[in-house]
């Protein structure tokens, strides 16, 4: 199994380990202690069966080899340990206790260095027994072993997951990785490490400048004494990595032939992804990775310190997305009735004029036309991966929140005759909570200034449920009430216009409901959501 394969493995079961998947402990001290015993049984093993007669030659060599590993693993246990049970619990025992584990391991230990021992189960043996000799045969090579080798690890280093207490659970980063196939995964790969690149020398995450030396010099030997003396100043164990996930060919120490370094070759396939690393594009990739980045370290602060306030902000995915349907929306009313006209220009004038100049440019204003509108299409395509997935929810306790996080500007003035028990709907939970924070928002702002009353009320229709947010304000004019829905219109001096939009888009666009403004019987402004029931499931 490829390492981008192990990677979504290891992904996908902590996308379905309820509450979080558990993190790997290992118990080194007690490995140790097991790891002594072992070797004084291998040593009283051969005093056994050596008895009085001198050991011939070629047992003098067997355990020569053998003690050259036994010291080894004993410098380098922790090493063995880690990628041992990294590897059980990958290919093996995935819902292992850390007591099975730790057992399993010592099992590892014992086959590695000769002693007899078994797991109870001797097919489980062979299997424990592979992964020792593949772990042996790398602390004989000296190969070191880096921390992004383990998929765990690195997931958690490129923000893919988060840990709380003991747990890991998935983030969109993640999530959007495992929506990816091919080389559109790698190119999010890549995205991600270069959002969040510490520099040249970093072991978790390529840059800019590491990348733009990979382009330059595609093919390359580099000796132990250039990295030693800093002449190649860039981290080996993420060229190691690029060539882990098939973008170069890596090889190693070749100490048969005298050669003490090591050496790559960039594949053709990698040097567009390089250049968008090395150029830093905002690629429709790179902006969504810096947007879910960002709000993965607001979702930290949070934990740290919460704030209902900031709770009710939309989103950098979210605002990123919405912002690639706005734009995505005026470059196609844009390009396509132009592409229409072109497509009739070039009819009507064929026939009178000579046609091959005519259809060699219209040939080049097409293809432009194509590119744009494809490029459109790809980030809005890309954006879309970072919103929010929809789920069931109780609209009842979301509302709550809104009203949590507005209750400053509602300067009391709120009443609030919701259901005791609401019925689940299916959406994005938090941007539904961003559309009625700015419906809230909009009615408060209507009767700023004077003892103004905002109602909000949820009603059982059919096979859906209305949600209602009313105001004693001047109201909307009716020739407006269907505009102000329209991105960039505000009634409403200093406004953005962007408000009434984002609830049009998430009610209508993402929970398949309606929202329409109509007059209050308060005298103000009555803005109805209607959103359709998920019958038979509760959030």
């Amino acid at each position: 199994m490829g390492y981008l394969e192990r990677l979504r493995s290891y992904l996908e079961r902590v996308a379905r380990a309820p509450g979080g998947l558990s993190a790997v402990h290992v118990d080194l001290a007690a490995h140790r202690r097991h790891f002594a015993a072992a070797w004084e049984r291998v040593v009283a093993s051969r005093g056994a069966r050596a008895g009085d007669t001198p050991p011939a030659p070629w047992e003098l060599d067997m355990w020569r080899k053998e003690d050259q590993l036994l010291y080894t693993m004993r410098s380098d246990l922790p090493t063995f340990v880690e990628e041992v049970a990294d590897q059980l619990v990958e290919s093996l025992v995935p819902d292992a206790s850390a007591d099975e584990l730790g057992k399993l391991v010592n099992v590892a230990i014992s086959f590695g260095i000769g002693a007899e021992d078994t797991s109870g189960a001797p097919g489980l043996d062979q299997e424990i027994g592979r992964i020792a000799e593949a772990a042996c045969a790398r602390l004989q090579r000296s190969q070191q072993r880096y921390g992004w080798e383990s998929p765990a690890r690195y997931a958690f280093e490129i923000r893919a997951t988060r840990k709380h207490a003991d747990r890991y659970t998935l983030t969109r980063s993640g999530a959007t990785l495992l929506s990816l196939p091919g080389l559109d995964a790698v190119r999010w790969l890549l995205a991600l490490e270069a959002a969040q690149s510490l520099g040249p020398v970093d072991e978790w995450r390529i840059s800019p400048e590491l990348a733009a030396q990979l382009l330059k010099e595609p093919q390359r030997e580099v000796d132990v004494d250039e990295l030693l003396d800093g002449s190649w100043p860039f981290s080996l164990a993420t060229v190691r990595r690029l060539g882990a996930i098939k973008l170069l060919q890596y090889q190693g120490q070749d100490l048969e032939r005298g050669f003490r370094g090591w050496s790559y070759t960039v594949f053709d396939r990698a040097r567009p992804l390089l250049e968008d690393i090395a150029e830093q594009r905002a690629t429709p990739f790179a902006v969504l990775a810096d947007a879910l980045l960002r709000d993965e370290v607001a979702l930290a602060l949070d934990s740290i310190r919460p704030d209902p306030a900031r709770a009710l902000r939309e989103s950098a995915a979210a605002a990123t997305a919405l912002q690639a349907r706005m734009v995505v929306h005026e470059i196609r009313n844009a390009l396509v009735p132009a592409q229409i006209a072109l497509s009739r220009l070039v009819r009507e004038l064929g026939h009178a004029m000579d046609g091959e100049p005519l259809q060699r440019h219209r040939g080049r204003v097409d293809a432009g036309i194509h590119r744009a509108l494809a490029f459109a299409d790809e980030m809005l395509r890309v954006a879309n991966l970072g919103v929010e997935p929809a789920a069931p929810f109780d609209v009842a306790a979301a509302l709550r929140d809104a009203i949590a996080g507005l209750a400053a500007e509602l300067n009391g003035g709120l009443r609030c005759a919701p259901l005791e028990v609401a019925p689940a709907v299916v959406g994005p939970r938090g941007r539904f909570i961003l559309a009625i924070t700015n419906l809230l928002r909009n009615a408060a702002q209507a009767v700023a200034g004077r003892d103004g009353i905002v109602e909000v009320s949820l009603e059982l229709k059919d096979d859906a449920l209305a949600l209602r947010v009313d105001d004693d304000g001047p109201g909307v004019p009716p020739d407006q009430r269907r505009a102000i829905f329209e991105p960039g219109v505000a009634l409403r001096a200093g406004g953005s216009g962007q408000g009434l939009a984002l609830v049009r888009q998430v009610i209508e666009g993402e929970m398949s409901g309606s929202v329409a403004c109509m007059e209050s019987p308060l005298g103000g402004a009555r803005f109805e959501i209607v959103i359709p029931l998920q019958r038979g499931r509760t959030p």
